[in-house]
């Protein structure tokens, strides 16, 4: 299997993207040498991106900043994985598209 620790070997960070609670935690379960700063393992949370970076080091990263990176200045920003396809041996394993929709409720009242 694949291991986003060999995609570290050519980018200073990666962002993984899970599709399920169920394949982040495989993903801690499989990817050996990370961390979420001094938490114990016993106290990681699963999300939906994570950024991992070469040091080792792991991040949640923000639903809105995720979204944000598949606009304007994209090229700018880390490689994004899409785990299921990359552990699933896919050739083609980035993301191409964010898999949330983003609505907008600012300024509306609830029932309207």
């Amino acid at each position: 299997m694949r291991s986003i620790r060999e995609l570290l070997e050519n980018e200073e960070t990666v962002w993984v993207y899970f599709d399920s609670e169920e394949l982040c935690e495989e993903f801690f379960r499989s990817e050996e040498g990370l961390y979420f700063g001094e938490l114990p393992r016993d106290r990681w949370k699963t999300g939906n991106v994570i950024a991992v970076h070469r040091d080792g080091s792991m991040g949640h990263l923000p639903l809105f900043i995720w979204l944000m990176s598949f606009g304007a200045g994209r090229e700018r920003c880390p490689v994004k994985v899409d785990y299921r396809r990359f552990i699933g041996g896919e050739e083609d394993y980035l993301c191409r598209s964010s898999h949330f929709s983003c609505r907008m409720t600012f300024g509306r009242t609830a029932g309207a």
